[in-house]
């Protein structure tokens, strides 16, 4: 999840120091997960890696450079806007005194970032309070307006998690919910039936595509990505193999599913940063493994976002890269215009985090 509400990692707690530590939890095997696919195995460096990694030999974005009070960022949702800037949905969280404040930052090339202090949803009343809604995606229509989606939970135990969307003429607002729940959990016994959190949406030619975190109910590491498509943004469909007619499979399926990319995705995948790519898509996520209790993020690479061929078996990038932090807790991603993109990591530690840039390469085949 984001936070560690979506994928097993205990409720968000009301002082956020408590819910971070609870995201170290170690994880255990999906109870959703199909299983490893024929070709899946530990993979290694006979495997030919699809993407390049560089990586800042510094963080960008410290808790000091946004709103007062800030120990924790965490980059919600990054794009690319029709001049060419980059922009990216930013929250702060304190010691757990106020609830989590919703910025946007700009930056006309990813180094100097003008960050806004001032919450763009704090009047808008999206689940409950606690976390309060967690946006994860942000994309600009035609004629200049921009619309937000994002997950919101039931309760502070994150009994259910769904998807809601906000619109507004400009990214300084005013910002207004369209509707709070645009895609929800599945029925009792699907592979999605706790959680169904946006993750990435983007615009298609039959309208807007939606890649989102499933989870069935539970405490541990788990959980996969499903894709659920929409003509106008508010009504969606989740995507549905027939030949799957079981439980946990038979309302909707996974298109990123556990062993994507081998063992070292097989406990649980999540947080899906889709973009597209000439005709196709490509796909950052965080996965889990049997022996990590860290996310590392991988890549996949797609033709009609349905079907995702890894292109990596290890890992892009873990927290060992980025300075003395304990472990990658959030992705963004931004589409930077020559065929790379901006991966926005969170370095999470005990009492902060701080964010890092990586510029990634997809490598032709």
């Amino acid at each position: 999840m984001r936070f560690r509400l979506p994928l097993g990692r205990v409720a968000f707690a009301v002082a956020v120091a408590a819910t971070l530590l609870a995201c170290q939890s170690t994880p255990t095997p999906a109870p959703s997960s199909p299983g490893p696919p024929a070709s899946a195995g530990a993979g290694g460096s006979a495997f030919p890696s699809r993407f390049s990694v560089e990586v800042a030999d510094a963080p960008f974005l410290r808790p000091s450079d946004g709103p007062d009070g800030s120990l924790w960022v965490t980059p919600a949702a990054g794009t690319r806007d029709r001049d060419g800037n980059l922009v990216l949905v930013i929250v702060w969280f304190d010691d757990g005194s106020s609830a989590p404040r919703i910025t946007i930052a700009t930056s006309p090339d990813g180094t100097a970032w003008n960050v806004g202090k001032s919450p763009i949803l704090g009047d808008l009343d999206i689940g409950h309070p606690a976390p309060g809604p967690i946006p994860t995606a942000i994309l600009q229509l035609d004629d200049g307006s921009w619309q937000l989606y994002g997950w919101a939970a039931e309760d502070a135990s994150g009994s259910a998690l769904w998807s809601w969307r906000t619109s507004a003429p400009s990214l300084d607002g005013p910002w207004k919910l369209d509707a709070e729940e645009i895609l929800g959990p599945g029925p009792a016994g699907e592979w999605d039936s706790q959680v169904a959190a946006a993750g990435s949406v983007l615009r298609t030619d039959d309208g807007f595509a939606m890649w989102y975190e499933g989870e069935p109910p539970g405490s541990t590491n788990r959980g996969d990505i499903g894709l659920a498509t929409s003509a106008d943004g508010l009504t969606w469909s989740k995507a549905d193999n027939p030949a799957t007619a079981g439980r946990p499979f038979a309302m909707s399926d996974p298109v990123i599913p556990t062993w994507t990319c081998g063992e070292a995705t097989s406990v649980a995948v999540e947080q899906p940063q889709i973009e597209h790519d000439g005709d196709g898509y490509v796909a950052l996520f965080g996965g889990f493994g049997p022996a990590d209790d860290q996310m590392g993020v991988f890549g996949a690479v797609s033709g009609d976002g349905r079907g995702w061929g890894c292109g990596t078996r290890a890992p892009l990038l873990t927290g060992d890269a980025l300075g003395d932090g304990d472990g990658i807790h959030t992705i963004a991603t931004i589409p930077l215009g020559d065929g790379r993109l901006g991966l926005i990591a969170e370095s999470l530690a005990a009492d902060h985090s701080e964010l890092w840039w990586a510029d990634v390469t997809v490598l032709a085949e």
